[in-house]
């Protein structure tokens, strides 16, 4: 069921970044063949970066495509299984502490942007809402937290029992 969400988080975050490629392509064919771009553009790029990262970071855990230099842990995991199991439970550990570091420091930003009403952008010409990327941050960071607890719970179960 969670690995669902994490798969849904993604999907949706791999369908903005085509509507992204859409809004460029606009973008780019109003300023030069009319004279008119399109308004807005490299505001909602500059969040949408940002909140695609965060609902795909979960999923990219999930499937081992977090970039990490694995070459001490590899040859632990191939000689000494336990051993090394054991250590990736305590990086994944070190990961659930990380992620609650940025979820526990998202949460004043994230009031903040709806008590003040936080944009960007310039009034008049156009303005986007910061508290959506800001509730992502927190979901996203929230999800790919739970993913390290998982996975830290797998390989320390691993540690107990020899059980995949």
């Amino acid at each position: 069921m969670f690995s669902r969400l994490l798969g849904a988080m993604n999907a949706l975050g791999t369908v903005w970044i085509f509507l992204l490629m859409v809004l460029i392509n606009a973008d780019i064919l109003g300023r030069e063949l009319f004279s008119a771009p399109v308004r807005g553009t490299t505001e909602l790029l500059s969040l949408s970066i940002v909140g695609i990262v965060f609902l795909q970071l979960g999923h990219t855990l999930m499937v081992g495509r977090m970039t990490r230099s694995d070459m001490v842990i590899e040859n632990l995991l191939t000689l000494r299984p336990r051993i090394g199991r054991g250590l990736q439970g305590l990086f994944n550990l070190l990961g659930v502490l990380f992620l609650a570091v940025i979820f526990w420091g998202s949460i004043a930003p994230f009031k903040e942007a709806i008590e003040i009403g936080e944009y960007v952008g310039a009034a008049g010409d156009f303005t986007a809402p910061t508290w959506p990327i800001r509730l992502l941050i927190l979901i996203g960071s929230a999800a790919t937290g739970l993913q390290y607890l998982v996975m830290a719970w797998q390989d320390f179960r691993f540690v107990a029992t020899g059980d995949k």
